[in-house]
């Protein structure tokens, strides 16, 4: 199996017309959505990427959240109390 150094390898091997097809190609393979199941939403992979980040830093305690008045005053708006 191929890994990652062998991969990078072969694009610089590429002409820079070729690197730059394969970007485009790669942008399109990557923002590709993700058909959860069940459902019939696509989800975009840019929001699970933020979603997984955003769990990771809540378990790692990087992110406390926000307290619920906040929550309720970015729900209701400012008049909430």
């Amino acid at each position: 199996m191929t890994n990652y150094n062998q991969v990078l390898n072969q694009i610089h091997s590429l002409s820079l017309s070729d690197q730059l097809r394969l970007l485009d190609e790669l942008k399109v393979l990557v923002n590709q959505g993700i058909e959860v199941e069940g459902d019939e939403e696509t989800i975009p992979i840019t929001e699970i990427v933020q979603s997984q980040e955003a769990w990771e830093n809540y378990l790692s305690g990087n992110d406390k959240g926000i307290s619920s008045k906040d929550l309720k005053r970015k729900l209701f708006g400012e008049k909430f109390d």
